[in-house]
């Protein structure tokens, strides 16, 4: 049996969340230790070691600065005595709560009491220690109903287009009307704007980061707080990182769409940040203003999309075709290098044959200047055609549907005969009824007819669902075939082959095999974006 304490070091906890806040003075951290130190002062025999704080934390969860560092003591010996305002100040899940109390507590030969609710370790037959369990239950419940009502409050304020935030997102300052609608910030927005161009221009996420660190440009949290006149609380290297670039090349917020409700906790007990579905997000189109355009955006995501990563040099340059080209008898990945099959110039050779050698496959070798030449040569002869082959449109059109193009007027005519099909069986139907009514047609002749009519509409209605599906693509190749032609354009007299060109135009390119002699011409093939079928598989694509 553990000995009876007579001196007490005392460890008084107080603790306040935000929810408690709502509350008002009578649960402020300043009442709690006004009332605690007058009950340990008026005691004999006790001491206050020290106090443990966790302020604007909810009691659902132990993983709390404050507590922890209270049970470290405890459990070192520093103090054999807790105390605190009410039980639901020391927490709100009933689990752990009961755990410390009944087991961990009395292992260690520590004292429990919660002020205000007459528990007492000490005097464990009193009538409140009876009823402990309750109350730890109670205060469960209270968290699990207050979570419950200010996760409604949020998520009514969020689909009503209500801007909740402590902080505003980077480029944006936080509005002052009734909605905190966010405002653009002339500086920090140019930044945002600048990340955009410079990854749509082909530039990896580390080489944007390296631009904006060798500018010396705050980091958000630096900047928000430099704008407020204040030091930033937290710790940080001040420098820009991968992961602070990628949050804001994905925030849909800078195309002036505020979406909400992306993420969610477990639960009110487990905090964990989970996703939730695209459908259950709340979104406000066209909520503020935008800081960079759709096709800007749309630019990026191609970038992100594309089979090129790319890799820098190490004076940052990233070259047009890095990661766009492919052998193609193995499907590897060229690789960009400097070895002897390129007498020490720039070359690309394919992965595997510079991994694993000759038995694999052959190095397929071409020089970077020559390759880059000659794909600037026929993205000239691509952009020629689309200026001056009459009839351009139909026939890239033609092309990119292939044996479709046939296919769509057909299904065209197939699509009125089913829409004058289906209002037949309508009017036959309406008319079998018309008849069962007045006792012209028999019931079971009514009814076999009613069933045959139907089953013939349903499948009607099935085909021309799946010839509305095929009639979308087909309008999809169309503005596909569109957006071509005016990138082509875009780039007509152009004289170098630049990054930007090549993500902009290039979907892949296929590499022969060397042909044996200097003066006999290499063979590559360009594969264009919006106009040839993408890569499905980006590490083996070409198998």
């Amino acid at each position: 049996m553990l000995p009876k304490q007579t001196e007490y070091k005392v460890g008084m906890y107080l603790r306040l969340s935000r929810d408690d806040e709502r509350v008002g003075e009578s649960l402020s951290i300043e009442n709690q230790r006004t009332i605690l130190t007058k009950y340990i002062e008026e005691q004999h025999g006790w001491t206050l070691y020290d106090e443990y704080v966790d302020d604007g934390i909810s009691g659902t969860t132990f993983e709390r600065p404050g507590v922890q560092r209270l049970l470290d003591d405890a459990k070192n010996g520093k103090i054999n005595l807790i105390i605190c305002k009410d039980l639901s100040r020391f927490g709100r899940n009933y689990i752990q709560v009961g755990q410390y109390t009944d087991y961990i507590f009395p292992m260690y030969n520590i004292r429990f009491i919660a002020l205000n609710d007459n528990i007492d370790t000490a005097k464990s037959d009193s009538a409140s220690m009876d009823m402990m369990p309750i109350m730890n239950v109670f205060n469960e419940w209270h968290a699990a109903n207050t979570s419950k009502k200010l996760r409604a409050v949020f998520e009514a304020n969020a689909k009503s287009g209500k801007y909740k935030t402590n902080y505003p997102p980077y480029g944006y300052m936080k509005g002052t009307d009734k909605n905190c609608t966010p405002i653009v910030d002339p500086y920090s927005s140019e930044i945002v704007r600048r990340i955009f161009e410079m990854r749509a221009a082909g530039y990896n996420v580390k080489r944007i980061v390296d631009v904006l660190n060798r500018e010396h440009i705050l980091v958000p949290s630096d900047y928000y707080y430099h704008t407020i006149g204040k030091p930033n609380p937290y710790r940080t290297s001040h420098l820009w990182g991968v992961s602070a670039v990628k949050r804001i090349l994905r925030n849909p917020i800078y195309l002036g769409h505020l979406i909400q409700l992306r993420t969610t906790t477990v639960s009110y007990k487990n905090h964990k940040t989970v996703r939730r579905d695209e459908n259950d997000w709340a979104v406000t189109e066209n909520n503020h203003e935008a800081i960079i355009s759709q096709e800007l955006w749309d630019r990026v995501r191609e970038v992100d999309d594309s089979v090129s990563n790319g890799k820098s040099s190490k004076n940052g340059i990233t070259m047009p075709l890095s990661g766009l080209c492919y052998c193609s008898d193995c499907g590897s990945k060229m690789k960009q290098n400097s070895n002897i099959h390129c007498k020490s110039k720039p070359c690309y050779t394919c992965g595997r044959y510079s991994r694993f050698g000759k038995e694999y496959c052959s190095s397929h070798t071409i020089r970077l200047e020559l390759i880059e030449s000659l794909v600037l040569q026929d993205i000239q002869h691509q952009i020629d055609f689309v200026m001056n082959e009459p009839d351009v449109r139909a026939k890239l059109l033609a092309y990119k549907q292939g044996e479709n193009a046939v296919q769509d007027s057909s299904d065209r005519k197939r699509q009125h005969d089913i829409v004058k099909r289906i209002d037949e069986l309508d009017g036959l139907i309406q008319s079998v009824y018309e008849d069962k009514v007045a006792g012209k047609v028999p019931e079971k002749v009514c009814i076999g007819l009613l069933e045959k009519y139907q089953a013939e509409k349903d499948k009607l209605t099935a085909e021309q669902d799946e010839l509305r599906k095929r009639s979308e693509a087909t309008r999809q190749d169309e503005r596909d075939v569109d957006e071509y032609i005016r990138r082509m354009k875009s780039y007509a007299g152009a004289k170098k082959l630049t990054r930007e060109m090549a993500l902009e135009l290039i979907e892949y390119i296929k590499v022969d095999a060397h042909p044996g002699h200097r003066n006999l011409p290499r063979t590559i093939h360009v594969f264009y974006k919006l106009i040839d079928k993408p890569l499905t598989n980006k590490r083996n694509a070409l198998e």
